[in-house]
């Protein structure tokens, strides 16, 4: 199991829950999006910062459908969602994840290039 967990940083003041699946592998996945569920669930609707990083990430079929179902359980808490590190087929995959999850792209922001992740995070924290 990966030593990372889902954790919140502040940027700017306001607190950002930072979802770090770069580099892991298939297995650590499930385990991670469960303690992040876990998390949130102690949050209030509608009140989430989200910040999640894909680069390098493993994925399989199996990896998609959790990030649909995962998509659908943090609609609940989601205010705004940063994501850095789509490469070209994961931004297909991100396409597809928010179509299935009812997610649109409503609030929901990519951020790639040079200082991708502050970026996101300015994006997120000023409103």
């Amino acid at each position: 199991m990966s030593a990372v967990k889902p954790e919140f940083i502040e940027h700017n003041g306001k607190k950002i829950f930072y979802l770090n699946f770069s580099h892991m592998e298939k297995d650590a996945i499930p385990a991670f999006m469960e303690e992040a569920k876990r998390v949130l669930s102690a949050e209030s609707p509608s009140s989430v910062l989200f910040l999640a990083n894909v680069n390098k990430m493993s994925f399989d079929k199996q990896i998609v459908k959790n990030f649909v179902d995962f998509f659908k359980f943090t609609k609940t808490y989601t205010q705004k969602t940063a994501v850095i590190g789509l490469d070209t087929i994961k931004k297909m995959l991100y396409e597809a994840v928010l179509v299935l999850s009812g997610r649109g792209s409503e609030n929901i922001r990519v951020f790639d290039g040079p200082n991708a992740e502050n970026k996101a995070k300015d994006w997120l924290t000023i409103i």
